[in-house]
């Protein structure tokens, strides 16, 4: 029978077996060395030398605590488990519900506006009422998750954004519009961040980065699958009576699945629906043990339990930090100097004299492309934990993609030169799971990393009101003002990622001078590098 875990899995220092060889003892002085930071030998350079060394963990087991002793390899399978069985689901669901909100570029390039008597700009707002409503809910809706687990109010989510989903096919007119695209909003806030949370409880601070990169690879490449499954839908036009925008809000929903599968904790698997029907599960109560085992090593701080107090403090102490705010600020800059090529991409593509069904193919390939150099972005910051360095390359490179298309008018004569124009700027590499990843690890406490979570994703849906805009009709079909705006945006995210750096730096200097002072101040570290140097925050 799986065990309880519970929040409190404070823990307790690495404890030694009753008997132990000299060998053995000197195998767990050398990982301990490394746990903490500490300078040890060059296992780490080493590859599979530290393979046959146990780890050693106290954890909290049905009011008891228990020692559980694994090796590198045991950690190795169970993390595969999890990146082949639990972060999938989320995936899935987080690709689903970005095609929700990216369809809409596809129902664009239909007769939609025509059907429903509605403007470009009409549209437009009810895009930004989406937005708006995620925002209006995002923190509220990260507490209730909280208090009742993830395993419940996240899939319940899922099932009701997809009804919503459904429910635009009957749209007839701007006020319908409206009304559905501000209750899918409010249906899918909090399913971020609550799933980011989840993520950062299962992985460790060394995995976390490329494994979030894998959460958001779903959704940087919805953008392709909703352009596939838009052609596919408007080649259908008619069919059952239907017109080709209806079949696209048709096809895009789903859910279920969610409800199914997502687990309250590693010792849950073996249940399905939130808990309520009993099946093999994925990891056996041994595989759970090292799973949290493993989890509480790398810090502390961090529990199983599915549900947590979020107090007032805690949203204070993260709004109100000077750490906090750039990394918004980076938000609502980045994101948006391309946000509105994720609503009006295809319409654009479509003004260089293709047709609905093939501009939505071309719109395919870019966001794939950005996925997986996103990919090859987390990988190295798992590595080396340089987030602020790879994101300006990713910054770099869109400003460069902008300006091409500030200098390339959108006529027909020149449709190939600025469509290459339009794919490299669209496939820069994907860099917002790392600015999340990166804001996440600065903080200390799980609740504070709960609330830096909503806070930033109510900052990155809070700019989509915004976003899209830039493309008004009245700046069609060369969108001067749009493509300005867009380099504008592009500019304040450079200079704020490189203000943002310097600081972090300059913080941890001050606070490697206050440590060789007080070395009690220690404790506050957040980052110790390979060669044991510890620092407050990653930069």
């Amino acid at each position: 029978m799986a065990s309880q875990v519970t929040e409190s899995l404070a823990v307790a220092a690495t404890a030694t077996a009753p008997t132990k060889t000299a060998a053995q003892l000197v195998a767990e002085t050398a990982v301990d060395a490394k746990g903490e930071g500490l300078s040890s030998s060059s296992d780490e350079e080493s590859g599979n030398s530290t393979d046959g060394l146990y780890f050693h963990q106290h954890i909290e087991k049905n009011g008891q605590q228990v020692l559980v002793s694994w090796t590198k390899e045991e950690e190795r399978r169970v993390v595969r488990k999890a990146d082949y069985l639990f972060l999938p689901i989320f995936a899935l669901m987080f690709t689903w519900m970005a095609i929700d909100r990216t369809n809409v570029s596809g129902v664009l390039t239909s007769t939609f506006l025509k059907d429903t008597h509605m403007t470009r700009d009409q549209a437009n707002t009810g895009v930004s009422l989406l937005w708006f409503g995620i925002v209006l809910l995002e923190i509220p809706s990260n507490i209730v998750l909280h208090r009742v687990g993830p395993h419940y109010w996240i899939p319940l989510q899922v099932v009701v954004w997809g009804v919503i989903e459904v429910l635009q096919m009957f749209v007839r007119n701007a006020g319908g519009w409206y009304a559905a695209r501000l209750f899918l909003g409010l249906a899918e806030s909090g399913f971020i961040p609550g799933s980011l949370y989840v993520l950062s409880r299962w992985y460790t601070q060394d995995e976390l980065a490329s494994r979030t990169t894998v959460f958001f690879f779903g959704p940087s490449i919805s953008a392709a699958f909703g352009s596939l499954i838009s052609a596919g839908a408007l080649s259908i036009e008619g069919e059952r009576g239907l017109y080709g925008w209806q079949w696209i809000f048709l096809i895009c929903a789903t859910g279920l699945i969610a409800f199914t599968l997502v687990p309250k904790s590693p010792h849950h698997t073996d249940r399905l629906l939130g808990g309520l029907v009993p099946w093999r599960g994925w990891l056996s109560e041994r595989e759970a043990d090292v799973f949290v085992a493993r989890i509480i090593r790398a810090d502390p701080k961090k529990g199983q339990a599915a549900t947590m107090n979020i107090s007032l403090k805690d949203i204070t102490d993260v709004l109100f930090s000077w750490t906090t705010w750039p990394y918004l600020i980076i938000c609502l800059s980045g994101l948006q100097s391309v946000g509105g090529l994720s609503t009006w991409g295809a319409a654009i593509v479509q003004s260089l004299g293709f047709t609905n069904i093939r501009a939505n193919l071309l719109n395919a390939p870019a966001p794939v492309l950005s996925a997986l150099f996103a990919l090859g972005l987390s990988w190295f910051v798992d590595r080396y934990k340089r987030f602020g360095y790879t994101i300006m390359f990713a910054a770099v490179w869109t400003m460069a993609g902008l300006i091409a298309l500030y200098n390339l008018p959108v006529t027909t004569e020149a449709s190939w030169s600025f469509y290459a124009a339009y794919l490299v700027t669209v496939a820069a590499p994907g860099w917002q799971p790392l600015n999340v990843t990166w804001l996440s690890l600065n903080q200390k406490t799980p609740q504070k990393r709960a609330i830096a979570y909503a806070v930033y994703i109510g900052c990155s849906n809070l700019g989509g009101t915004y976003g899209n805009q830039v493309f008004r009709g009245s700046d069609a079909p060369l969108y001067r003002r749009a493509w300005a705006a867009c380099l504008s945006l592009g500019a304040v995210w450079i200079a704020t990622l490189i203000v943002q750096t310097s600081l972090f730096k300059w913080s941890n200097r001050r606070f490697a001078k206050k440590v060789r002072e007080e070395p009690s101040l220690e404790v506050e570290a957040l980052y110790t590098d390979r060669k044991g140097r510890k620092y407050r925050y990653y930069w």
